[in-house]
Parts: structure tokens; C-alpha cells; sequence
């Protein structure tokens, strides 16, 4: 293992397609989601936050999302829907609501705020795309083993169709990261993951750039960019042109370690145990259908761990 440390004036990117869905400039357009009440301090703490830094007004979105194990599910639905239809009912509905999440005073109670029924993750994407959203913001659970292997965690199900930034909270952040690991393999991907990360994160705070050998750089993916960068350069090069990169304004300590080879995600989460970060930033890729089936993906693998809190950045889309 290799390791250097860099220290210098971290800023905000200047290159507006290398935050793809997040705006450059002092604003970002969040859709807050929420999904159940005990996840949604932290997550609108996080929130407030990140509106105290970077300005604008969150939007709120209250998922309900009647389990097909609810007897008469279909029903309940059903009679759901109906009241968010009429006005007057979903006006009263909203603001208990914003009472019960604490939405209802300071800036907060400003901020725009809705509540939907159906399936959370379906809902959550249509309403990014449709307020265009730059960033989704919403809550981490750590589910049992058997809900992760079948696929059950709702964060994880967003961030595969997003087509913006989804930052999954845990209950134990409060405010912005200030130790941030990110997972980078100079792909364009990891490259908008660690700007993104730089934006969020406090000033004050620390940046872990982790770099795994082989491991993040397999497939025909943009994975390709980065390794055929390290090839023509070298690790230390192709991190001391990331770190130039996000330099810019306000001083924020960079560490690089490089770790040789095995399973990406599980050396992920090893380092993480050892460093205990409060974020883990990722860029996630385009793959072949079948292999993300049969496999899945890092940043999939590291969010469904959920013992930190997880941005991952989409893939580039196409022009």
C-alpha cells in the first residue's frame, strides 16, 4: 500500500458536465424524499444544512407506500389517493404533516412541500425529473441481510434509475460530512463523485481519496478512461491532477492511499471501518444488464451495507 497526503484550497468545480444534474454556483436544486418519520431528522438536518451553505429552498416530497402485505392494500391506496385529490383534504393532510416532521417553522416552513402515494422509488425519480432536481436527498436504513440480497432497499433502487446525485443520510449525520472517503478510479463518474463530495462536505473537514488496483478498473465501462490515464501517467499523476482539480477555495486536508486488488466493495468497507468516514462518495456506471444482475455494482454493494451515509453520482448520459 502506498500513501500520500496533500494539503490546499478546495473549491467548487468550474466545469458544469462534470456535476451532471448539479448546477455549478452557489446554488443546488434539492428534492428532499422522505419515507418514514424516525429517518427524517437527520435527513432534513442535512438538508438545512446544506440550504445554510449553498441557499435555495429544498423541496419536500412525503412518500406513503401501502406494502402489498397490507391486507387490502389496493384499497387503502385507492382511498389515499382520493383524498391527496380534493384541495381542501390535501391541504390539511400536508400541513399535519409538516407539523409532525418539524417542517412547520423558521426557514422550513417556506419550503415547498407534498405528499404522494405509490411505489417510493418510482415516485421519488418522476418528481426529480420533473422539478429538475440536482440532487436527491433522503434517508439510509441497514437492512437485514435477507432485505439486501433481494433487492428491498428503496435508496439503492433510486440511485439505479436516478439521473441526478443521491445523497442516502444515516441518522447519525447531523449537518454537513466532514470526513468524506471517496472511492475514485479517474473515471468521469468518480471524478463527479469527488467534486460533488467537495461541495457538500465542510470546509473544516477531511477527504480520504481511495484508489483500489484492478479492482475499479474491470469492464468496458468508463472505468476504461481512468485506467488507460494511469497506464499513460501513473497513480501519483493521475491523483495530484485530481487533487489540483479540486483545489480551489477553502482549505480542506487530502489524503490518497491506494490499496492492491480484491473485491472493490469489501476493501471499501474494510477502509471505512478503519477511518470511519461520514460520507462515502461513489460514481456509478453503465453496465451491461446482465452483469449488474448477476453481480451488481460497487456503489450499489457499498450503499446496501448502510452503515454509512453514501453519495453516489449517475452515470454520464449521452448528448
Amino acid at each position: 500500500m502506498s500513501e500520500s497526503v496533500r494539503e490546499g484550497d478546495i473549491g467548487e468545480p468550474g466545469d458544469a458536465s462534470a456535476d451532471q444534474g448539479v448546477p455549478p454556483g452557489p446554488g443546488i436544486s434539492i428534492l428532499v424524499a422522505l419515507t418514514d418519520d424516525d429517518r427524517a431528522p437527520a435527513t432534513i438536518e442535512v438538508a438545512q444544512a446544506l440550504t445554510d451553505r449553498h441557499g435555495g429552498k429544498p423541496r419536500v416530497l412525503y412518500v406513503i407506500e401501502i406494502s402489498a402485505s397490507v391486507p387490502e392494500a389496493a384499497m387503502v391506496a385507492v382511498a389515499l389517493e382520493d383524498a391527496l385529490r380534493d384541495p381542501q383534504r390535501r391541504a390539511v393532510q400536508e400541513a399535519e404533516m409538516r407539523t409532525l416532521l418539524g417542517l412547520d417553522g423558521d426557514d422550513k416552513s417556506s419550503w415547498p412541500f407534498s405528499i404522494e402515494v405509490g411505489n417510493v422509488a418510482s415516485v421519488v425519480v418522476h418528481e426529480s425529473r420533473t422539478r429538475g432536481a440536482g440532487l436527491i436527498l433522503m434517508g439510509l436504513n441497514r437492512h437485514a441481510a435477507l432485505g439486501r440480497a433481494i433487492g428491498r432497499d428503496t435508496a439503492r433502487q433510486v440511485m439505479s434509475h436516478a439521473e441526478v446525485p443521491v445523497l442516502a443520510v444515516r441518522d447519525t449525520l447531523h449537518g454537513l460530512p466532514k470526513r468524506v472517503v471517496v472511492a475514485v478510479d479517474f473515471s468521469r463518474a468518480s471524478i463527479r463523485a469527488a467534486r460533488l463530495a467537495r461541495r457538500l462536505m465542510d470546509d473544516s473537514g477531511e477527504m480520504l481519496l481511495l484508489f483500489i488496483e484492478s479492482g475499479l478498473l474491470a469492464g468496458d465501462t468508463e472505468s476504461s478512461e481512468g485506467l488507460q490515464l494511469i497506464r499513460d501517467r501513473g497513480v501519483e499523476a493521475a491523483f495530484n491532477e485530481l487533487i489540483e482539480d479540486l483545489n480551489s477555495d477553502a482549505p480542506v486536508s487530502i489524503s490518497t492511499t491506494v490499496l492492491k486488488g480484491g473485491n472493490p466493495s469489501e476493501r471499501i468497507l474494510r477502509f471505512c471501518e478503519d477511518s470511519d468516514p461520514d460520507l462515502i462518495a461513489m460514481g456509478s456506471q453503465q453496465h451491461r444488464f446482465l452483469d449488474r444482475l448477476l453481480l451488481g455494482s460497487t456503489a450499489r454493494a457499498v450503499a446496501a451495507d448502510g452503515r454509512w451515509s453514501v453519495l453516489v453520482t449517475p452515470p454520464a448520459r449521452a448528448l
